[in-house]
């Protein structure tokens, strides 16, 4: 891991002079990618930091315990439904809280799901399923759908209902 390699390089002396004979070699032996390796041999913060956010978000324990967690949306199921027309729907994803709610937009539309369960809380694999009157006078066209957790945090996906 880059951030392993950094650290142990600004606290070991023994490191710090075999990285100062021979950079690329050291940087391979570490098991560094090529990115990573031309990132740092450049100096350049912006990318080698990219990198490390991106390692650390890989990590699981990071991820769930350090890092607030990205609400993603993979699926969603119905993928259409007609004006005056009740629906069950679910939403499969990633990190959805208990008490989220599911919503599909459109313009100045908000079509609230009632949610009636949330399995796997908070985690990767999360599905939320709740019921959703579509309007009998509700635009057709294409929706978004929005995931909204209680503490603000949500995640879209664009395009992915249709009242038609």
């Amino acid at each position: 891991m880059l951030l392993h390699f950094i650290s142990d390089l600004l606290r070991n002396p023994g490191l710090q002079r075999e990285f100062s004979k021979a950079p690329k070699a050291t940087m391979a032996k570490a098991g560094l990618s090529e990115q990573q390796q031309e990132a740092l041999h450049k100096g350049d913060l912006n990318t080698v930091t990219e990198l490390i956010r991106t390692e650390l978000s890989s990590v699981e324990l990071f991820a769930a315990v350090w890092v607030k967690a990205v609400v993603e949306i993979a699926s969603v199921g119905p993928i259409q439904a007609s004006p005056g027309e009740k629906i069950q729907l679910t939403v499969k994803g990633d990190f959805f809280s208990q008490g989220a709610v599911a919503v599909l937009k459109m313009d100045n539309m908000d079509l609230p799901a009632a949610t009636a369960t949330i399995h796997n809380a908070g985690n990767r694999g999360s599905s939320l399923t709740g019921t959703v009157q579509i309007p009998s006078n509700a635009p057709v066209g294409v929706y978004s759908v929005v995931v909204v957790n209680p503490d603000g945090y949500y995640g879209l996906k664009e395009n992915a209902f249709t009242v038609a």
